[in-house]
């Protein structure tokens, strides 16, 4: 029998927990076989469905859940870049970051929700346990185990302490980790067989207050973790902006229509101010 006190059980229980509870809210009664391998027109409705979820985390805490507003902006764009894609990239692969980021790092926010004494607790165990994308030489998605790119505790330690500046700073943890430890080894495999980089519609800008990836990055690769944290980490670029414009800004921004985000289309920007040069 396993022990109720082990710290990998408490983990295992309590991840799978607050899991159920993210897929809930996402909306995954109606779509119960999220299987990258079947492609993306079969998952877009369960995708769609976590990108409005997303959404509903940054409207639950507005000042302190910025990496998922910033989540809900990016999935428009790439909900956008697989609906434009004819089909000239593994479009399984793509589906795949989108579970596993999911999978990562909406239980947290759940934890955070529910119980926000017990987060950093969580995360801690996280950073000990949690296991991360891979492909085999088959080119089986796997998970191996690993450590992240930055600790989720610390990152958590950073939310929950009311000063905003840190908060923050433990949200671009997040986004972090997202990138290196998540996303990274999935490109990496894209880049083994298919070297191009991803279309256009995948790097443009996803909120008005910053550059495209190649008016930022002009001579960059965006599967290479590097460049693409360069571009999102630019003063005055993607991340920084989407903390800078405010509570206020990013509601409007997160309440647009899905097609509208899609297409790049973010209305009438609420901060004039934050554009970059020759913005709309």
């Amino acid at each position: 029998m396993s022990d109720p006190g082990d710290p990998q059980v408490v983990y295992t229980d309590r991840r799978s927990h607050y899991t159920n509870v993210a897929l809930s809210k996402a909306n995954s009664a109606s779509h119960p076989d999220w299987d990258p391998d079947q492609g993306f027109a079969v998952n877009r409705p369960q995708i769609v469905d976590v990108y409005a979820y997303y959404a509903s985390l940054a409207f639950a805490q507005p000042d302190l859940f910025l990496w998922a507003g910033l989540g809900h902006m990016a999935v428009g764009a790439v909900v956008g870049g697989l609906d434009s894609d004819p089909g000239f990239i593994p479009q399984n692969v793509m589906v795949h970051i989108g579970r596993d980021i999911f999978y990562d790092l909406a239980w947290m926010h759940e934890a955070y929700l529910d119980a926000p004494d017990m987060v950093v607790n969580l995360a801690d165990l996280h950073d000990q346990f949690n296991t991360y994308p891979s492909y085999d030489q088959a080119g089986t998605h796997t998970f191996v185990p690993g450590t992240p790119s930055t600790s989720y505790k610390a990152a958590w330690q950073k939310i929950v302490s009311g000063d905003p500046d840190s908060i923050a700073s433990g949200n671009q943890d997040l986004l972090q980790n997202e990138q290196f430890s998540i996303v990274q080894p999935q490109y990496d495999y894209l880049s083994s067989f298919w070297g191009s980089g991803l279309p256009t519609p995948f790097t443009n800008e996803i909120h008005p207050y910053h550059r495209s990836f190649i008016e930022e990055e002009p001579g960059g690769d965006i599967l290479q973790a590097a460049s693409r944290w360069d571009w999102i980490t630019h003063p005055q670029g993607m991340w920084e902006n989407w903390v800078a414009c405010g509570a206020d800004e990013r509601s409007r921004l997160l309440q647009l229509p899905f097609d509208q985000i899609c297409m790049g289309n973010f209305g009438i920007p609420g901060r004039p101010d934050l554009l970059p040069p020759g913005g709309p």
